[in-house]
């Protein structure tokens, strides 16, 4: 049956029907008939990235995502969760990338809870983040490698297409978040950044503080992205500052001067605009309407979609083990008084059926039995894990009291960002690819560099270039090599 239409839930006191271009507030007919769904926020969402095999079947990596969440990703075993994954292929290579989805039962329970008791069921739940996916489906864009950087109250991101697929997502500063920095209502916020944004001159001298925190702000946004670029960049194979467009998605609003930091990273040439998309939509809806398009692509299926919905639509009573057996029953009855062959023959049928779903109970039990183990050794390490977390709490700690001081000092911001430009217009122009980029300080850098061994050369070219643009201190402390690829170590001080 063909969908044209589906019911969009934004909340228990918002539901609205979305055709692919517009919302409808009047609902005609039965609403548990419509297929349902709604965007989490991803701040609820727990992400987790890993290779597995081509040759793996698909319940197999369903398996392997439960497991690595649990024993990679830190989930609590006490706690119930939902978990889903999605399958990105890699290109060149026997693997492909799997990115894992968990939230908990709990956290569904008190978004949907109530909506679902109403509704009956919603067919479909799904992480914010990956919406952007329905632009390329609906050929609302040419798929190329795309950058969208989202803004809202309670969640903000960066999406990362390569040809027009999903790869990759970053969480960046919310508007509240960002408003407690300034001591600002969010709303305040908001205007400051649609109508000022890091751009000085439309600032008075009373706003300058404010000014400072939102740019500094900014820029920690910006280089926070071009990091996590850099990163997914070997493991997707993109080609060095292989973006073709940057898009900000912000209810239509502009912030003056934010996307022109981005030039500061070796993107000065890439086009960057604001996201305009659904003209007859409000503005203020323009993002739900995104989430409710790439929801009408689940129902058409246009693509295969991870799904964290603990409220499955039932089916009816006839596709149900009990209604089949009620009507194997009451044909065999029927049968029964005309001729009692049939009756045999439906006996039959049903030890069959019984002794069918007796080996895949017994499966099920199998299964689950291996998923206990798992669930009782990752018990075992939950004190380690609790440690491990506390250190990683004063790990971040130390890093915050260090961000917060690097706040005072935007001179020394700027020396940072121009060694970082310096190193990316040197690697882009030898054509050199990083597998870690690291600022021990304002005047020190250490730049992981691998490549071909037949291109090894361009690394001795790579150092040349920074020490004639006046670097006083450019060597390499450590060589790795294999058949294939060479690395090398570069450490680079003003």
């Amino acid at each position: 049956m063909d969908i044209n239409e589906i019911l969009f839930i934004v909340n228990e006191n918002e539901q609205m029907l979305f055709d692919g271009t517009s919302f409808k507030s009047e609902i005609p007919g039965d609403i548990k008939s419509y297929y349902s769904a709604s965007a989490l926020c991803s701040s609820l969402v727990r992400t987790h990235g890993f290779k597995l095999p081509k040759s793996i079947p698909q319940e197999k990596i369903e398996v392997q995502s439960e497991i690595r969440m649990f024993d990679e990703a830190g989930l609590d075993p006490d706690t119930n969760f939902e978990i889903t994954s999605s399958v990105i292929e890699l290109e060149n290579s026997n693997d492909n990338y799997i990115e894992a989805y968990a939230t908990e039962e709990a956290t569904l329970e008190k978004h949907y809870g109530n909506i679902a008791k109403k509704n009956t069921h919603i067919d479909f739940i799904f992480p914010s983040f990956l919406s952007y996916s329905a632009i390329y489906a609906f050929e609302l864009l040419d798929k190329k490698n795309d950058l969208f950087i989202y803004f809202d109250d309670d969640e903000a991101y960066a999406v990362l297409f390569k040809n027009g697929e999903y790869i990759a997502s970053r969480s960046i500063s919310s508007l509240q978040y960002i408003a407690g920095k300034l001591g600002f209502s969010i709303e305040d916020t908001r205007k400051f950044l649609t109508t000022k944004g890091v751009n000085s001159e439309l600032y008075t001298p009373e706003e300058f503080l404010y000014m400072d925190k939102i740019k500094e702000e900014m820029r920690s946004i910006v280089e926070r992205i071009t990091h996590s670029i850099s990163h997914k960049r070997n493991i997707f194979g993109l080609e060095y500052n292989a973006i073709d467009r940057i898009f900000l998605d912000f209810e239509g609003a502009d912030i003056p001067g934010f996307l022109e930091l981005f030039s500061n990273y070796g993107y000065e040439n890439v086009p960057k605009e604001k996201l305009e998309l659904f003209n007859s939509v409000d503005v203020t809806k323009k993002h739900l309407a995104l989430n409710a398009l790439y929801a009408l692509g689940m129902a058409q299926n246009r693509y295969k979609a991870p799904n964290l919905t603990i409220y499955e639509r039932k089916p009816s009573f006839l596709k149900t083990n009990v209604g089949h057996f009620s009507m194997v029953l009451i044909c065999s009855v029927f049968f029964a008084s005309i001729y009692p062959i049939y009756a045999t023959i439906s006996l039959n049928q049903l030890e069959a059926t019984q002794s069918k779903l007796q080996n895949d109970l017994n499966k099920m039990n199998k299964a689950t039995k291996m998923l206990q183990a798992k669930l009782a050794d990752a018990r075992k390490e939950k004190d380690n894990l609790k440690q491990e977390k506390k250190d990683i709490v004063k790990h971040i700690v130390s890093f915050s009291y260090g961000f917060n001081a690097l706040e005072e000092f935007d001179k020394n911001t700027m020396i940072r960002q121009k060694m970082m430009k310096d190193v990316n217009i040197a690697m882009k122009k030898y054509k050199l690819s990083s597998k870690h980029l690291f600022c021990d300080n304002n005047h020190s850098m250490s730049v992981q560099i691998i490549t071909k061994n037949e291109a090894r050369d361009r690394i001795a070219e790579f150092m040349k270039e920074l020490l004639t643009k006046g670097y006083a201190h450019v060597q390499t402390n450590k060589v790795e090599k294999n058949e294939n690829y060479y690395e090398s170590f570069v450490e680079i001080r003003r």
